[in-house]
């Protein structure tokens, strides 16, 4: 019995098969239908679940305190941010069960968590700020001041913050660089999708009330940076460890702004002062021309420490 041409070119199956190329291609989903699909996730279980929390009164003051005043508080940061990163995981995870793909392919495998990577970005993260304030403080823009902490509560923040702010760089750069570079690289290619997400990651950072254009060209700059440890490593985990490291740094040993925001319990009675070329004004360092010329040395000392490997992940290649 063989087939009727008619019935085979029918407009029905012709539109059907057009409107099923839109959304898949040869490897299933579309990459941008499956990024779209997670920041869905990502966005619906966010505000449900911050919506619940915000039924709770300690919880609900403290982000009114914090949004009102423009001061991060170490329980803030340690409440929101992992709740933000708990639901850019599920998100993942939720993904990764539809593409059928282990977690680990979004680049943050759990066996490398907190290992030899991460403490090699916390130390270049830590060197990258610590040079930077030294030059602003040579310049004159820097005064150290006293210690505003002692004791007890001196411990207990450094330990605090320190643990947020891991947690901050586990988020954000899962967020920008993991399940979202993954995906967006396996349409466009690597550094596409690299240039794409860090001017977004940039662009975020102007909804802080102090941000200026400056200080979100270095948030690109360092986002960057990010995709090229990334690219070379083949995880995330030292660029969680640059992260939490340069916040770390910033916001509690020098106790300056970061993107324009003050945190309570740091370390020094700290100021900036001087031009806005050199200590980045109220924006605070990363608005610096010091921390632009950092990352001029930053890139290619890395390209340099980390030479490209021969073989990579087929994601992390170059297209």
């Amino acid at each position: 019995m063989t087939s009727d041409p008619i019935l085979e070119s029918a407009p029905g199956t012709s539109q059907q098969s057009g409107f099923r190329r839109v959304f898949v291609g040869p490897h299933g989903i579309r990459a941008g239908w499956r990024l779209l699909l997670f920041l869905a996730f990502f966005a619906v279980l966010l505000f449900l679940v911050e919506g619940g929390m915000g039924l709770i009164p300690g919880v609900a003051a403290t982000a009114k305190q914090t949004r009102q005043g423009n001061v991060l508080t170490p329980r803030f940061e340690l409440v929101f941010e992992s709740v933000s990163l708990a639901v850019a995981l599920l998100s993942a995870g939720i993904m990764g069960r539809i593409e059928k793909r282990p977690f680990a392919a979004y680049g943050m495998p759990w066996a490398a968590a907190f290992g030899r990577m991460f403490w090699q970005g916390a130390v270049w993260g830590l060197a990258f700020e610590c040079l930077e304030m030294l030059v602003i403080y040579a310049f004159g823009g820097f005064t150290v001041g006293t210690l505003a902490l002692a004791g007890f509560e001196l411990l207990k923040h450094a330990v605090l913050w320190a643990i947020a702010f891991t947690i901050v760089g586990m988020f954000e750069e899962f967020l920008f660089r993991g399940y979202a570079q993954f995906t967006l690289a396996s349409g466009v290619g690597f550094w596409p999708a690299a240039v794409v997400l860090s001017a977004l990651f940039g662009a975020v950072h102007l909804t802080n009330p102090k941000e200026g254009w400056v200080g979100a060209l270095s948030v690109f700059l360092f986002g960057m940076f990010a995709c090229l440890t990334l690219r070379r490593t083949g995880s995330l985990w030292f660029a969680v460890g640059f992260h939490a490291a340069g916040d770390y740094a910033e916001t509690f040993i020098f106790s300056v702004p970061d993107s324009g925001i003050l945190a309570t319990g740091h370390l020094l009675n700290s100021s900036l002062h001087g031009p806005r070329w050199l200590t980045g004004g109220f924006i605070g360092p990363e608005a610096s021309l010091i921390c632009f010329a950092l990352f001029a040395i930053a890139f290619p000392a890395f390209h340099w420490a980390y030479p490209a490997k021969k073989a990579q992940p087929r994601i992390y290649q170059a297209s």
